[in-house]
């Protein structure tokens, strides 16, 4: 793959963090940034503002993983969730077309954020954990719109297979 991941940086700010995604949010990007906001939910946190004023795209895969935690948050409690800052507009379209732009608030600005620090660079996922992550975000946006079911059912088909494969040979191995 010849598109490089966004980069993260986080501003953990105690009751709330503010994670800037900068770049193309990809398949590669997805398993770095449910690392990071799992390990935020961990210690506590549980809104997020997203400042996508510098995001790029975003795939499927990553806008899965976002619904999925988006719904992880939510039902940790009210109040939980991202709310999105200033996200491009290619973002924001794309949003709207999965028909999941009403899932997410919108921050009118991004509060006392001093700084934002670059996200720490956690292992590589590698080719089977990243399979796995694009499978559940295609069938999470499949969940959060039934609508998305036929733009994403032959991904789903062959991520599943691919995913069976992939593990039969680690099984063998």
């Amino acid at each position: 793959m010849g598109i490089a991941p966004a980069k993260l940086y986080v501003a953990d700010l105690g009751e709330r963090a503010v994670v800037r995604i900068t770049g193309r949010a990809n398949c590669l990007s997805s398993v770095p940034f449910k690392r990071v906001v799992n390990g935020l939910i961990q210690r506590g946190r549980q809104t997020f503002t997203l400042d996508l004023s510098d995001c790029q795209l975003m795939d499927s895969t990553f806008l899965g993983v976002l619904v999925g935690l988006n719904r992880t948050l939510g039902q940790a409690g009210p109040g939980g969730g991202f709310s999105l800052y200033k996200p491009t507009e290619s973002v924001r379209v794309l949003l709207d077309n999965l028909g999941i732009l009403e899932l997410f608030k919108t921050a009118e600005s991004l509060g006392q954020v001093e700084a934002a620090e670059p996200a720490e660079d956690a292992e590589a996922a590698d080719k089977t954990e990243l399979t796995r992550t694009s499978l559940e975000a295609h069938k999470t946006l499949i969940e959060a719109n039934p609508k998305n079911e036929a733009k994403f059912k032959e991904v789903t088909r062959f991520l599943e297979e691919d995913l069976k494969q992939q593990e039969a040979a680690d099984s063998s191995d």
